[in-house]
Formats: C-alpha cells, structure tokens, sequence
C-alpha cells in the first residue's frame, strides 16, 4: 500500500450551522486527519461556498489553503442571471487564474434550476475549459438532508455535454438500478463511495465500467476519513486499479502538475492500525460483527436494493478480509417481511457454520400464533442467542406488552437484543431495560450522528445492561472516541449490517480511531465475547 497516492475528491472545512458541539470544521484537523490516515491530498471547497454565499466561499477558501501542497481547491458555482457571479466563460477565466481546476454546483441549496436554460452557459463554459463538475445526488447519511439533483437532471446535464466530466457524489445504497444504466449511457459519467458503501463496490464497478471512473473519497470531515480509505485498500482488485482510483484519476481529471507529497515515514505504534494500514486482516484478536444480516442463497437483492454477496458463504469471505471471526446474523427477510421464512434462512447458515454464525431469531407479534412454540423452535431446535425485534416495520414500541413473552424468555436466558431506534427509543428503553435486566441489549446505529449517540448514552448511562453499537452509513467522524469517552470503552461494540452496508468501511472506522489498541481490543470483540458468553 505505500506505493499507492490517495488524493480525496470529497472534502470540505469551514464553519457552517446548525453543526454538533463535538463536529468538527477545522482545516488543521482534516489535515492532520488526512496524515493519520495517510492520505496525501484532497480536493476540498470551502463550507462558506455551501452555507453562505459562493464567491464569498470560494475567496475564504483560497485565502486559507494558499501555499498548502495538499489542499486542492474546488471553487462552488451558481448560474449568472442574477449578476452575482460573472458570466460563464469569465467565470472559468477567473477560475484558471487562480489554478482552480474543479467546481461544484448545489442547485437545491442555492435555488436554481439544473437545466440547460439556467446553467447551460456555465456547463459549456466548464466542458470547454475541460474543468470537471461535481455534483450530489441523493442524501447524504449524516448532514443535510436535501437531493441536490434527480438522476433526470444528471441524464440530461450528461446528454447535452458530451465533453464535461461528471462526478457523481453522494449516493446512497439503493441507488445501483439507477445509477448503471446512466453510466453505460454516459462514459463521461464518474462516481465515488463515500456514501455509497454498497458490499463489493469497487470490485462490481471495476468490472461493469472500469477503474478510470471511480475516484477515492471520503466525505471529510462529517465522515471518518479512517472509514474510506480502508474500504479503498481491502477492495479485491489489482493494484493498477487501486493506483488509478486513489489519486491517479483525480489528476488527470484536475490535470495536476505535481501530485502530493508523501509524508515523511514512521513507524506506527499502534499495531491494529499497522496491519490496517497494510490492508491485512486482524486474525490475533477477536473480532465479532454484532450486526449482520443474510439473504437467501442465490439472492442478488432484497427488493428495494441491489444487493450481491449477501449468502452465508459470501459473507464469511468478506469477513475474512479484516478478520472477522463471528458474526450475529439475522435474515433481511425475517425483520422485513416474514419471520419464519427469514428464521429458515438463519437456520440453515448456523447449522452449517456453527463455528462462524450466531442467530438472531426475528419474531413478529402480530402475525405469532404460539409464542411457546415459536420460542422453542428458534431458541431450543435452532439454538439463536440472539433478539432482533424490529419497530421499522412493526411500529411496536419496544415497551409495548406485546414484546413481553419474548423478552421474557430471553430474559431467563440471559441473552442479547439488538434494538433499532423508535420513534422514541430513550423512554422505551429505560422501561424495558429495566423490566428485563438480563437481556444485554445493544442500541443499533448509535454511531448515526452525534444526535442519536446522546440518546444512546443518556439510555446506557441509567442501565447497565445497554450497550452501543456503532454501525451506519454515516461513519460520524469523532463519535466513536465520543461514546467511549462518556461510557468507556466496554459499552462500545463493533456491527456492520453486511451485507446492507460493506463491513470494510464500518471496520475502518474503528481502526482509525484516536483510541489506544487496548480500547479497540475491546470494540473490536472482546465487549462481544462477554455478552454472548453470559447467554444459557
């Protein structure tokens, strides 16, 4: 991995509101962030350009990088109807004085139309100038919740500039069916991952497209930087490939001169982060995925997402990248749909893998006709550990009576609970945290944001059996140190969602977190170890 030059497509810093207390904004953190990860350079703009008014932004921006070798600027653009930014050709002229070889445009934000009326002058102008123009589409996990532009206006921005290079950011994980057929379309058409953590990416895309169209990023600094860039050095492609999508192709799309630094070689302390760092997997400590899912053999999907590589056997080698040793698995189908379909399908991975899989039983209240069959058949025939009820698709509060057979046996048993949040999920889980002492519950997805890692704290902080688990799209920078630092590093446990999610980005979050190798042991698996082994 020392041979390959990361350069993020996807960066920003400056102040912006409403932002967390503990988010940071920083140019000098995402700098030395950036040299923590290893990563060399990155295209960045400034927050101002976004939240306050673009050529104010874009002025801020070149004033705080200027003289810096590894921040890349990209200027925000608006249309210039409205006289507040020059026409477009003297717009891209005063950008290639200043060295500004990238744009980016937010039409949704700043009130425009994305067509070819309003922008069609500063499109041409960027196609002629050979300057690449990013754009968002769909939301983005943990920042603001607004699609900058529908896939009909990408389609269309794409047909009627055959020239302009595209890059696509901000996709979410059910966008596969919609993206492929505009990038077969259009072979100007470039996409990044940060968001999009789709299981196997960057292998399907290199084999459907190539590897000239895909560019490494991270979403810095709302997302872990950590987080990105493991998922771009576990990938299973060649090295070429990985060279070309790390920062090779962002130079040719910037026409970079000079390609960043290296920095100056150390060695690294911290030994989970030095065999991450060399893309190997943590085989001398225990890792457990407290949150996974499976799909039936043969499935490409799951209905309202492409989702390949989700059989038992595919997420067992995808594990054994990083080195995960045990996984706590429930059926997609069981918590979307049918329970004892979904139960099947769980079944039939732990009799095979009983030294891999641990199940989660999924059970619905009301379509259950006999909760003592039910129980027996999932926890005595099958031998699950696990609960994984499911308020998402049931809108049963989880203090509701109706969970009460089930929590109670699981309560007698000492097993663990893996609980997504409700609509109201501190006062629920106060109450049946406390009714039921015995079942370790885990609070799924409190790494979302800073937000929703408070609600998880102020529940685990009063009960003693509730536990953190971290997983989600999102990757918040900062909130796993955040969760330790109010609860201690035993109450933090490491999930993924594979196959909904890649587990290498979820895994990379933990790795490149400031805590000691003791604390991440500890996040890692070791929390894990303890709660299964307290089960009956």
């Amino acid at each position: 991995m020392k041979d390959i030059i990361y350069i993020d497509c996807f960066a920003s810093f400056g102040k912006r509101g409403p932002k967390d207390e503990m988010a940071e904004w920083e140019k000098e953190t995402l700098l030395d962030e950036m040299e923590h990860c290893g990563i060399h350079g990155a295209l960045v703009y400034h927050s101002l350009a976004r939240e306050y008014d673009p050529m104010y932004g874009n002025r801020m921006l070149m004033n705080e990088i200027k003289g810096n070798p590894r921040l890349i600027p990209c200027w925000v653009l608006l249309p210039h109807h409205t006289g507040e930014v020059p026409t477009g050709k003297t717009l891209v002229r005063k950008m290639l004085e200043n060295g500004v070889h990238a744009a980016k445009m937010y039409p949704r934000v700043h009130h425009y139309a994305f067509n070819e009326d309003t922008c069609g002058e500063i499109f041409s102008a960027l196609e002629d100038a050979e300057i690449p123009l990013f754009v968002e589409g769909g939301q983005v996990y943990g920042g603001e919740q607004i699609i900058q532009l529908t896939f009909e206006e990408l389609d269309a921005l794409c047909a009627h500039h055959r020239k302009l290079n595209v890059v696509l950011q901000g996709l979410k994980w059910e966008s596969t069916r919609l993206v492929y057929p505009l990038m077969k379309k259009h072979k100007h058409l470039h996409l990044e991952f940060s968001n999009y953590q789709l299981e196997h990416a960057f292998e399907i895309f290199v084999q459907w497209f190539g590897a000239e169209r895909i560019l490494f990023s991270t979403g810095a600094l709302e997302k872990s930087p950590g987080a990105a860039k493991a998922y771009l050095d576990y990938a299973q492609i060649s090295l070429e490939d990985k060279k070309k999508i790390a920062g090779r192709n962002l130079a040719r799309l910037l026409k970079l001169k000079k390609l960043p630094p290296e920095y100056p070689k150390k060695k690294e302390t911290d030994g989970i982060l030095a065999l991450v760092k060399e893309a190997m997997p943590l085989n001398h400590i225990p890792v457990i995925d407290a949150h996974c899912h499976l799909n039936e053999d043969g499935a490409l999907g799951v209905g309202f997402k492409y989702q390949p590589f989700g059989d038992a056997v595919s997420t067992i080698e995808r594990g054994k990248l990083i080195g995960i040793q045990k996984m706590c698995i429930s059926s997609w189908l069981g918590i979307w749909a049918d329970y004892e379909l979904g139960n099947e399908i769980i079944h039939s991975a732990v009799r095979r893998f009983p030294e891999h899989y641990i199940g989660y039983a999924t059970l619905e209240p009301t379509y259950v006709k006999d909760w003592n069959a039910d129980l027996k058949k999932v926890y005595e025939h099958y031998g699950f550990k696990g609960l994984k009820p499911y308020y998402p698709r049931t809108f049963i509060p989880y203090d509701d009576k109706m969970w009460y057979p089930w929590f109670e046996y699981g309560n007698r048993h000492r097993y663990f609970a893996l609980i997504h949040p409700s609509d109201n999920m501190v006062k629920e889980m106060l109450d049946a945290a406390a009714k039921f002492p015995n079942i370790s519950f885990l609070l799924a997805h409190s790494g979302a944001s800073f937000k929703d890692a408070r609600k998880a704290i102020e529940v685990a902080k009063q009960r003693k059996n509730v536990y953190l688990e971290i997983t989600l799209t999102a990757v918040t920078y900062k909130v796993i140190e955040f969760m330790v630092d109010e609860l201690g590093p035993e109450r933090v446990v490491f999930g993924t969602d594979q196959p909904l999610r890649d587990p290498i980005p979820q895994f990379g979050w933990v790795a490149y977190t400031r805590l000691s190798e003791k604390d991440k042991r500890k996040i890692f698996g070791e929390n894990m170890e303890r709660i299964i082994a307290r089960c009956r």
